[in-house]
C-alpha cells in the first residue's frame, strides 16, 4: 500500500468512465494499493452505468471520518431487490445475462484485504449506494 492522492486517482478514473464528484475531496491522502482501488471503483462505476444510471447521475464522494475514509458510489439505476442485495457480494452470483458474478465479489475481496468494509444499499430516492470504508493509518 501507499498514499493515494484523491484528486489524481479521480482524474485517472474519469479517463476511463464518466461520473460526477460529489463534495470536496479530503486533503489527507488515503492508504491503499492504487491499482486495486482503481479496479474497485471502475467496477462500481461501470455497474452503475449498466444498471441504467446516466453519467450525470452517477456520483462518487470521498469523506474523511475519524480513522477512516468513506468512499461512496451512488447512482439512479434500477437498484437491487432484497434477495439480490443479500447475495450480490457472493462469488458467481449475477443477475446479468453475460455476467460472471465476480465483479462485486472481487471488489469485496480487495476492500477486505485493505482492512476495510463494503456495503450495498438501495437509495430512498431510487438507485443504489455502495459504501467503502478504508482505514487511515495511525
Amino acid at each position: 500500500c501507499q498514499p493515494v492522492h484523491w484528486q489524481e486517482l479521480l482524474e485517472r478514473l474519469q479517463g476511463v468512465v464518466e461520473f460526477r464528484v460529489r463534495e470536496v475531496l479530503p486533503s489527507n491522502p488515503g492508504w491503499a494499493d492504487p491499482a486495486q482501488l482503481s479496479q474497485v471503483l471502475v467496477n462500481l462505476l461501470k455497474n452503475a452505468a449498466e444498471a441504467g444510471s446516466a453519467a450525470k447521475d452517477t456520483e462518487l464522494a470521498i469523506r474523511a471520518q475519524p480513522g477512516w475514509h468513506c468512499l461512496e458510489v451512488s447512482d439512479r439505476g434500477s437498484g437491487m431487490s432484497e434477495q439480490v442485495l443479500t447475495q450480490a457480494l457472493l462469488p458467481f452470483y449475477s443477475t446479468k445475462k453475460e455476467g460472471t458474478g465476480l465483479g462485486l465479489a472481487l471488489c469485496r475481496e480487495i476492500v477486505d484485504a485493505h482492512g476495510g468494509r463494503l456495503s450495498l444499499e438501495n437509495r430512498a430516492t431510487g438507485g443504489l449506494r455502495v459504501k467503502i470504508w478504508l482505514p487511515v493509518p495511525a
